[in-house]
């Protein structure tokens, strides 16, 4: 009985999109028709193969969660299959029976190898999907994330897990870009990390300034968190774009609070939410950048033995740069080192971070200093921990749970030639 839609996502390589319809022959009994969601389009369509089922080629160049989610309300057959990227259909898939029980409306696919071990959708009932929307790609840092985030938000008891061997990638992984999304997907398990003793409070604040393109990824990074933040604060600050639109959407949310203001600079934004920030330790996310999902677990981990003269913990950045097709390629990882003086401080190559700030010292000295420069509008956060300096300790350790964006459209990028100026002004 044809009861399958295949779902064929982002196969850019042309011999690629070949090779993964025809191993569409092994469940050709069940084949209705084929839907090609592709990002390249038109360049990869018509790939030339007489096949006895109908292919419809979608572009999804623009936000494959959006396109996804609007095309599976208009799919008819009982089921979806889902293929992805360069999987193919092996022989194997012959003596499998692709029908789902009732009270199971899921059949995942375990992947092992050497670089991950994650699932993701396999068949799905087409009833099921429709009343379970996949985030949008604009919510996640990048695309592959829909899928792996749909199938982590899934109840278990939704789910049959198939071992057995129906897939095959037609190359393996050797993209350090893919390899380092994988690992970033397979931070997402929520019942894989042990519970912590008692630990101080953590929140998060965020600045934002039209970045609307961004801010949603940061946001749902900070909601994603395998342990959830005791605060999720964000001010706009006096955006241009529709980023305070936007925000409305949050209003709901019982963990988040937003506040909006009249443009005055990241120092001034930040300092108008100190106050409403209860919890021992904040974290400092730029709204163009995000979080790793286990960012709580492992902070908390350090904070628990955090000496009282410390008013900075801090780590690693994880760098990515914005591609002009919206994707993102990674950059490297930047370790950190310790800082004892502001004159190490000063000599640092990169911004130091990530920035979580104990709150007390924060409130105590008075927030984030407003200096002459630029009326405080540029490199906020070398003053205020410059500042810091004079009277506490900084303690840096080897974790890497922050993710930075390296975009045109920076603040930092757009005014990279005032840093010679602020250094000659703080020295």
């Amino acid at each position: 009985m044809k009861d399958i839609h295949v779902l064929c996502i982002n196969y850019n390589i042309r011999s690629d999109l070949r090779k993964v319809l025809s191993s569409l022959n092994y469940i050709l009994p069940c084949v209705n028709k084929v839907t090609v969601f592709d990002s390249q389009y038109p360049h990869t369509s018509s790939p030339d193969l007489k096949l006895p089922f109908d292919i419809d080629y979608i572009n999804s160049r623009q936000d494959l969660g959006i396109t996804l989610n609007t095309y599976i309300q208009t799919i008819e057959n009982e089921y979806v299959l889902f293929l992805f990227t360069d999987d193919l259909l092996v022989d194997g898939i012959k003596d499998i029976p692709l029908i789902l029980e009732d009270d199971k409306p899921i059949m995942t696919v375990y992947y092992e190898n050497k670089e991950a071990h994650y699932k993701l959708p396999f068949i799905v009932k087409t009833s099921f999907l429709k009343k379970s929307p996949f985030l949008l790609e604009r919510e996640v840092p990048f695309r592959e994330l829909i899928f792996h985030s749909w199938i982590i938000d899934q109840d278990e008891s939704n789910i049959v897990a198939f071992k057995g061997n129906v897939i095959e990638r037609i190359r393996g992984i050797s993209d350090i870009t893919a390899k380092e999304k994988l690992e970033f997907a397979y931070k997402l398990r929520r019942n894989s990390y042990e519970n912590l003793p008692f630990t101080p409070t953590l929140s998060v604040m965020i600045s934002n300034f039209n970045m609307e393109k961004f801010l949603s990824v940061a946001i749902q990074s900070c909601i994603k968190q395998t342990i959830p933040f005791d605060q999720i604060i964000v001010v706009d600050d006096g955006s241009t774009d529709s980023s305070l639109e936007f925000l409305k959407g949050y209003e709901t949310h019982s963990n988040i609070h937003c506040f909006s203001k009249s443009n005055g600079g990241k120092a001034k934004a930040l300092n108008y939410i100190l106050p409403f920030i209860t919890s021992e330790f904040v974290l400092e996310l730029d709204a163009d950048d995000w979080l790793d999902p286990d960012a709580v677990h492992l902070i908390k981990k350090y904070l628990i033995n955090l000496p009282q003269t410390v008013s900075l913990l801090y780590g690693n950045l994880r760098y990515w740069t914005q591609k002009l097709s919206g994707d993102i390629g990674f950059s490297r990882i930047r370790k950190g080192k310790t800082i004892r003086n502001r004159k190490e401080l000063l000599s640092y190559k990169f911004p130091l971070g990530p920035r979580i700030y104990r709150t007390s010292a924060l409130i105590k000295e008075k927030g984030f200093p407003i200096i002459d420069f630029k009326e405080g509008r540029l490199y906020e956060d070398v003053t205020v921990l410059f500042h810091l300096l004079k009277k506490y300790e900084f303690c840096y350790k080897d974790f890497t749970i922050y993710n930075v964006r390296k975009h045109d459209g920076s603040i930092t990028k757009k005014n990279h030639s005032n840093w010679n100026d602020f250094w000659k002004l703080l020295n």
